[in-house]
């Protein structure tokens, strides 16, 4: 199948979280920002849930380096998200997954919008194939993933996933949300090798993993 070379970004505790049970996720030193929207710039999409969009509100542009602003993709399939949310801003660079289920009423206002909408159909969950297959269509060719913990397990599990960028902060929280979290789903039981390793901010490591499998090869 055609898919976008994808590179999963995220910043986790040392105990794994990339947020606590209380909803706090500021992770981040100022190097991982910078690194992050790198990335974003080389990127011809970034993806998001829909959690990420109600929680953070994000704009998911390249303010803090020069660069392309790429796709923004977000993947929501009981469209609980605002077609006014600020990743919407830009129409045209803006990308709304949903399932095929969702009527047209409601899609009212993301395509008065003028936001791209892809329907995919629902196979536990959305359709992963499906949905990469027709993002590489739409010319993303290369896409960061800066998912919650579900999106990522989904992503991974299903073979779609190059590399994973992890940046470790100095911190624990105990509980709270995984880089990966499995929901009603099975082990992925996935095995990665490390391609390198840096130090940010003093205290901050980032370690870029690629992923031996499951994986899809790239056609």
């Amino acid at each position: 199948m055609f898919r976008p070379y994808t590179i999963i970004f995220s910043t986790q505790t040392l105990d794994g979280k990339i947020s606590s049970s209380l909803g706090s996720s500021r992770l981040s030193c100022e190097d991982d920002f910078r690194l992050q929207h790198l990335l974003r710039s080389y990127s011809d999409g970034v993806m998001v849930g829909a959690n990420t969009i109600l929680n953070d509100d994000p704009r998911l542009t390249t303010r803090l380096v020069y660069g392309k602003n790429p796709f923004r993709i977000v993947v929501d399939s009981k469209l609980k998200v605002n077609p006014g949310a600020r990743v919407f801003k830009n129409p045209a660079k803006s990308v709304l997954v949903t399932s095929a289920s969702i009527s047209e009423e409601r899609l009212t206002g993301f395509r008065k919008r003028g936001i791209n909408i892809l329907k995919v159909k629902e196979k536990e969950g959305l359709d992963i194939l499906e949905m990469m297959e027709r993002l590489f269509n739409i010319g993303v060719k290369k896409l960061m993933v800066e998912g919650g913990g579900h999106l990522n397990f989904s992503l991974l599990r299903s073979g779609v996933v190059d590399e994973i960028w992890v940046t470790i902060s100095p911190y624990v929280f105990g509980s709270g949300i995984a880089i990966f979290e499995k929901g009603i789903y099975d082990e992925i039981n996935a095995q990665l090798y490390v391609k390198s390793v840096s130090r940010l901010c003093s205290d901050w490591i980032n370690i870029r993993y690629g992923v031996l499998y499951p994986k899809i090869p790239l056609v």
